[in-house]
């Protein structure tokens, strides 16, 4: 076996997490994503995946306050969207760890891939977790609207990379009758 790999996991609620553990696994989970957003925004511009900051510095929101008060008094389904989502971080973080077990395996561009966008689910969570409805849905808006624009930009880059392929002079015509419905061979 190879060398051990120093490997420092998200928090995972527990099915009978209180909201208030809930509150305090939302805090590991934003010391969690500091400590790994400057290694994620690093290894998104080396990767060539974002043009800009991977992770803006916006996006995770000021330290959650100390009284989980203000968390406690979210509606149910905020809350339970927040458990939920830190379970499938954990979950899809430990199977990162399962299909890249080794050292080298661990440090491929295809790990740190996977690794990095674990970093920006939590990034995303982080940037929700904490605010009223009205607050989440407007922000909830504002990522669809970013989103569309980065897709659409995305497509308009790729499409003129198409352009950009030179045209043979050769103009080849398909015979599609042919293609599909090849002549006979007389059997005689």
């Amino acid at each position: 076996m190879s060398e051990e790999i120093n490997i420092y996991s998200p928090p995972f609620p527990r099915v009978s997490a209180s909201p208030t553990q809930v509150y305090y696994d939302l805090t590991e989970l934003y010391d969690w994503t500091l400590t790994h957003l400057e290694w994620a925004n690093m290894e998104a511009s080396r990767l060539g995946y974002a043009e800009d900051e991977f992770i803006g510095n916006g996006t995770l929101g000021p330290y959650p306050e100390e009284n989980p008060e203000r968390f406690l008094n979210l509606a149910v389904p905020d809350m339970y969207m927040s458990w939920q989502a830190l379970r499938t971080i954990r979950e899809k973080y430990d199977e990162i760890v399962r299909n890249y077990e080794t050292k080298d395996l661990w440090q491929s561009d295809a790990a740190i891939f996977s690794r990095i966008n674990i970093v920006k689910m939590a990034a995303v969570l982080l940037s929700i977790a904490f605010l009223d409805r009205e607050k989440r849905e407007a922000r909830e808006q504002e990522f669809m609207q970013s989103v569309r624009k980065k897709a659409k930009k995305a497509l308009k880059r790729m499409l003129e990379d198409t352009k950009k392929v030179e045209d043979d002079d050769e103009d080849i015509d398909i015979d599609f009758d042919a293609l599909f419905h090849p002549p006979e061979d007389d059997e005689n």
